[in-house]
């Protein structure tokens, strides 16, 4: 009989002559798998099919693995130094990129989802910025087109320089407020200009202020912010109230804007019948938490006399 020792050399040296191609096989096994995994069992199994259909089709590659593994040995070896240790471990490389693939890919499935998502949720966002502010225009238009009506009423000399004053106000909102954010000097002469309107048309019967800091131009802010709280006060400040007075600052900080807004009221604003009072508020309110979240800061007060507004934002 063969010694041991001869059998054990002979075998050496096969193995020696059968390696490379034993690697090389494996290898390329390994990627080829790899790719079934992401680009058939992950897509088309996982995800239409389930968990347990997946781990069969898992199951079923690391058998073939472990099979040719043996018929690889077999040939190599004639059967002789057989061990399942050895054929475990030639698996486990092919299993440890079947599981690296698979981990990759739901990571990047969770990713896609989460900016599908994402996408969903910002053109949501933009579909309510948008309905907002188109609610703001008719609003606006409806208290201006008031304004040219009572002074039509009384045949004030100033209807023509309101109603004037009124389609450049309205220029602004169609022409000059489609884009996100516009600077920050172009709103603030809206709202100048919106003062303006308001001065001509009540003239000396209300006292009306309005202080705004000078700007550089370089800050922006989404259009037609302001102006709510701004309407809200005329709108509530002057009828039925003694001595009305209106008070408006724009302020510039480091980093921030600061708008206070005050008017005098009267009890009868509290219980005010009209089911669309407050809709510009409402509005504003909403944008304000869709664009400004966390970097704005509203404190809304009614004091015996007065009626206070004061808005901090974080400018961009």
């Amino acid at each position: 009989s063969t010694p041991p020792m001869l059998v054990q050399t002979e075998a050496f040296r096969r193995m020696q002559r059968v390696l490379p191609y034993y690697g090389a096989v494996f290898n390329a096994l390994a990627v080829v798998l790899t790719y079934l995994n992401l680009a058939v069992f992950v897509p088309k199994v996982l995800r239409r099919y389930g968990l347990p259909r997946y781990l069969l089709c898992l199951l079923g590659c690391l058998l073939f693995m472990m099979a040719v593994s043996l018929g690889m040995r077999l040939w190599a070896l004639g059967g002789q130094f057989f061990s399942l240790v050895f054929l475990g471990q030639s698996v486990f490389p092919a299993l440890f990129f079947l599981s690296l693939s698979t981990a990759y890919t739901m990571l990047n499935e969770y990713h896609r989802q989460q900016q599908a998502e994402k996408e969903r949720e910002n053109e949501r966002l933009k579909s309510e910025l948008a309905f907002l502010r188109w609610q703001i225009s008719p609003h606006f238009l409806f208290n201006g087109l008031n304004s040219v009506v009572a002074l039509a009423r009384l045949r004030s000399d100033q209807t023509e320089a309101v109603t004037l004053k009124l389609a450049d106000l309205m220029r602004y909102m169609l022409y000059e407020s489609d884009e996100a954010q516009v600077p920050l000097d172009r709103e603030v002469r809206y709202l100048s200009s919106y003062v303006e309107l308001q001065r001509l048309r009540f003239g000396k019967r209300v006292a009306i202020e309005f202080t705004a800091d000078p700007t550089d131009g370089t800050r922006c802010i989404e259009p037609m912010l302001l102006i709510p709280f701004v309407e809200n006060a005329f709108k509530h400040g002057v009828n039925h109230v003694n001595q009305p007075c209106v008070a408006v600052g724009l302020h510039l900080e480091a980093t921030s804007l600061r708008l206070r807004v005050r008017n005098k009221h009267t009890d009868a604003d509290a219980t005010d019948a009209d089911p669309h009072s407050g809709i510009g508020l409402k509005n504003v309110q909403r944008r304000l938490l869709l664009l400004y979240p966390g970097a704005h800061s509203l404190t809304i007060r009614r004091e015996p006399d007065w009626f206070a507004v004061e808005l901090i934002l974080q400018l961009r």
